[in-house]
């Protein structure tokens, strides 16, 4: 809105109260609703409270808005108070009763019931749908927000689809009446679940209906965050790394706290493994964060999903492996759990792998082979690892399967960590489907293991080092990789050194470390 087109409206709103003209002040902030709260949100409130009780019991909902802007606008969470501000009556307008649902929903939320928010949720997309086709957009200024916290309560419930479709519900409201704010944070929550659920192409499209953000705008620090991460997520799945880490520096989670669970789920990822400092020093970070959420946050569904993934990558990479297992388990969700939870699964797949525990991970994936072809994240690793795990004569064919979709998607950050002869066959496969920079990155990897925490020892030197944590003897341990004795003591000398113990013992301390 320009200098002088906001003077105007203010003039507007100022003359009708002087008149005392209340109907045409509800008719002004019915009609120019985005245009205040995106860009005057202070004149906005001020109106509302100008309105006279007689007025504001009549439009009850105005008060709702008035207490959320408010908090919305100073960086605070939602309250417990708006079942003061709503009644919940079932003959009340549909505007008014939606309102009063979702101010019911943010109450169950700053109480940390998210199971009955989600009921409310349900409820208040039941009783839209209800509502005359041709009366819906009487109240098209209002559904941008409505259809927001909706999806919002939904995502933290890890229902993904139905928050999916809120989210595009609302960016469409806020398309037709120009609300950039809610574009921004709608089409960038798109964004993030398709990027969470590694579908590349729709989160890079959805990123591009993102409005440009005006640098002055009282939301420009919190709203363009989800879209942010989205952003770097398809880095990471480009294996560009330094560029998503860029992106995540430059958002400060405390002003989006609906989406702390995959912010630092994003930063543990993308942690380099050699960062042992860096990794002791986000796990405080984070512990701290988490401890200091109000219920509203901490407590949902999706958020211990994230909290178990994140703390799983960074034990790991401060070598605790035991307890980063006990922080996923060892129970292989099914087909239909979340995509978060089939993650966290496909990552500990992975592990067992490099600890040659070949049985082991392919019992884990199973379930996953069987997950929705709309879970790309779940879907590639789980191929690559039966790939490696499983006959022979399905090899080629599981491979051919992963690329196929990793380069549909973009998504190529389930192959490093692959074995060295999967890893130059994904390379060759990709290559031939128009990748040629992401193959010679791969071919370009080291054959240095990929397991966290030992991230400088050669494959060898990793699987001596497993079997001397799964107490074999050195006896043993040659017999089982075909080698002598002699260079079983070799590799395990190189490892030490690398890993600056002198011991079995100490390896066994370093690697058990905080059991």
């Amino acid at each position: 809105m320009t200098a002088g087109a906001a003077e105007e409206l203010e003039q507007s709103l100022a003359s009708a109260r002087d008149d005392d003209d209340w109907t045409g002040v509800i008719g002004i902030l019915g009609s120019r609703w985005s245009d205040l709260y995106q860009d005057h949100p202070q004149l906005l409130i001020r109106t509302i409270e100008s309105l006279p009780p007689a007025v504001l019991e009549a439009h009850p909902r105005l008060r709702f808005a008035e207490e959320h802007l408010r908090r919305r606008s100073n960086r605070l969470p939602e309250r417990r108070a708006y079942p003061d501000i709503l009644s919940d009556d079932p003959d009340a307008p549909p505007l008014d009763r939606l309102a009063a649902l979702t101010g019911r929903i943010a109450t169950a939320r700053g109480d940390g019931r998210l199971a009955d928010a989600a009921a409310s949720a349900d409820q208040a997309v039941e009783t839209l749908r209800a509502v005359p086709v041709e009366m819906v957009p009487t109240f098209a200024n209002a559904l941008p927000e409505l259809h927001y916290h909706w999806a919002v309560t939904y995502f933290l419930a890890s229902r993904f689809d139905d928050a999916l479709e809120q989210f595009a519900r609302s960016y469409d409201w806020a398309e037709s009446v120009d609300n950039r704010l809610v574009r921004t944070t709608s089409g960038g929550a798109s964004a993030l679940i398709h990027a969470l659920h590694g579908r590349g192409r729709d989160a890079a499209r959805w990123l591009g209906r993102l409005p440009e953000v005006p640098a002055d705008a009282w939301w420009a620090a919190d709203a363009p965050a989800a879209g942010r991460m989205a952003d770097a997520v398809l880095h990471m799945d480009r294996l560009e790394m330094d560029a998503a880490r860029g992106i995540l520096d430059g958002i400060d989670i405390t002003l989006s706290l609906d989406f702390w669970g995959p912010y630092f789920a994003l930063r543990a990822y993308s942690t380099p493994p050699d960062r042992r400092d860096e990794a002791q020093v986000l796990l405080s970070e984070f512990d701290s964060f988490v401890s200091g959420l109000a219920p509203e946050y901490a407590q949902v569904p999706v958020n211990a999903e994230y909290t178990a993934m994140v703390r799983y990558l960074l034990l790991l990479l401060l070598h605790q492996p035991d307890r980063a297992a006990r922080e996923l388990g060892s129970t292989a969700p099914d087909a239909d759990a979340s995509v978060v939870a089939q993650t966290g699964t496909a990552l500990l797949a992975r592990r067992l792998l490099q600890r040659e525990q070949p049985a082991a991970a392919r019992r884990l994936i199973a379930p996953l082979l069987q997950a929705s072809s709309a879970r790309p994240r779940v879907i590639i690793p789980a191929l690559v690892i039966a790939a490696e795990t499983g006959s022979p004569s399905q090899r080629d064919d599981l491979l051919q399967r992963a690329a196929a979709l990793a380069t549909w998607n973009g998504l190529y950050s389930a192959f490093p960590s692959a074995s060295t002869a999967a890893r130059r066959t994904l390379a060759d496969l990709i290559e031939e489907r128009g990748e040629p920079g992401i193959a010679d990155l791969l071919r370009g990897l080291s054959e240095t293991t990929a397991v966290a925490g030992t991230e400088a020892l050669t494959r060898r030197e990793a699987a001596v080092v497993a079997s001397a944590l799964a107490g074999l003897s050195n006896t043993e341990i040659a017999a089982k990789q075909h080698v002598s004795v002699n260079t079983v003591k070799s590799q395990l000398r190189g490892a030490f050194r690398k890993l600056e113990v002198s011991s079995r013992q100490e390896l066994i301390e370093l690697f058990q470390l905080g059991r």
